[in-house]
């Protein structure tokens, strides 16, 4: 089922067109951010992604980001970090079904890769 766009919850005044916090971290020809409600919708109904005012609010406050993967096979990313590192990052496509680790392996390298040009150490641990 698709999310119905009167139903995902904003905690930013009601409005899906506003921008989340600047990203951690750059795009790179594969992964980019998701960078407001409307692209989270976007990206909800391209793979199925599980989002909710959780994850809106780990956004606000710092720790949490969300990015599309447009390799193959197409994913939805979640990194979760802290004052340090990136400490989980979980990628997810078509049906909200988990990468396998063998999928997931160039997204990860990219997603550590890119954080480490911001100054970000890793050791990290995924789904």
């Amino acid at each position: 089922m698709s999310p119905d766009r009167n139903s995902i919850p904003s905690m930013r005044n009601d409005s899906v067109d506003v921008p989340f916090p600047p990203p951690p971290i750059e795009a790179s020809e594969f992964l980019s951010p998701i960078t407001s409600w409307e692209d989270m919708f976007i990206e909800m109904r391209i793979t199925g992604v599980d989002f909710d005012a959780f994850w809106d609010e780990s956004i606000e406050e710092g720790v949490a980001y969300f990015f599309r993967w447009v390799g193959s096979p197409r994913a939805t990313v979640l990194v979760v970090w802290d004052d340090e590192q990136p400490t989980h990052i979980e990628c997810r496509t078509c049906g909200d079904r988990l990468l396998s680790d063998d999928e997931a392996q160039p997204i990860i390298e990219d997603v550590v890769r890119l954080f480490h040009e911001v100054g970000f150490w890793h050791d990290v641990t995924h789904h």
